[in-house]
């Protein structure tokens, strides 16, 4: 099962990925501060207006941040589904 962070404002993706077996967590203002809580998910999906977070995505966490503006959820499944295949590859790596 995919583990995915998301931004409350995307229900219709949120619907669709646990549809589709991915466990999704709502992501709270606590958890974009902390690596250790961004680092669980294989990927992150925001709305496309969280620029903190987008502009920090490679300090903060080696997790893939999907920007969902734009794409249709099953674009967004299939970034999901790229981002967690990579993931496991790198920990596979080390």
């Amino acid at each position: 099962m995919k583990k995915v962070g998301m931004e409350k404002p995307l229900s219709n993706v949120k619907r669709y990925l646990e549809s589709r077996d991915c466990s999704v967590e709502l992501l709270e203002s606590n958890n974009k501060e902390s690596r250790e809580a961004l680092n669980k998910f294989d990927a992150i999906v925001v709305a496309g207006s969280d620029s903190n977070l987008m502009g920090m995505e490679d300090i903060m966490t080696d997790t893939k941040v999907i920007d969902a503006s734009g794409k249709t959820e099953d674009e967004i499944y299939k970034e999901v589904l790229r981002a967690a295949d990579i993931k496991k590859d790198k920990k596979a790596f080390h």
